[in-house]
């Protein structure tokens, strides 16, 4: 995922589209959560978003529409764990974390 990062506030996320998606939250560590809204998230991206926004203040996301979010969640994910050695932190515990591996070009 290129798109720039946004602060997680009330005021950006009144921006976001109410559509399914995918999506990466970062505190100052680094991403630390890559999840999706699907066609069941009440609100789309804007809904799952506020679950983030609900935990505390300085975090930022930064999202991408698309139909095809499950497919590109996993390759999200995917490149994450290429890129890092492990999952983000919202995954490691779950037995939802796309397995699979993208190759290096």
């Amino acid at each position: 995922m290129t798109k720039a990062w946004s602060p997680l506030t009330a005021e950006t996320l009144a921006e976001v589209p109410a559509t399914v998606g995918v999506f990466e939250v970062a505190d100052a560590s680094g991403v630390i959560g890559i999840d999706y809204a699907g066609g069941h998230s009440p609100f789309g991206l804007r809904g799952a978003l506020q679950v983030w926004l609900d935990r505390g203040p300085g975090l930022s996301f930064r999202y991408e529409r698309t139909n095809a979010y499950l497919s590109r969640f996993r390759e999200v994910v995917q490149v994450f764990v290429n890129d890092t050695g492990e999952p983000p932190s919202n995954l490691a515990d779950t037995e939802n974390l796309p397995t699979g591996r993208i190759r290096q070009n």
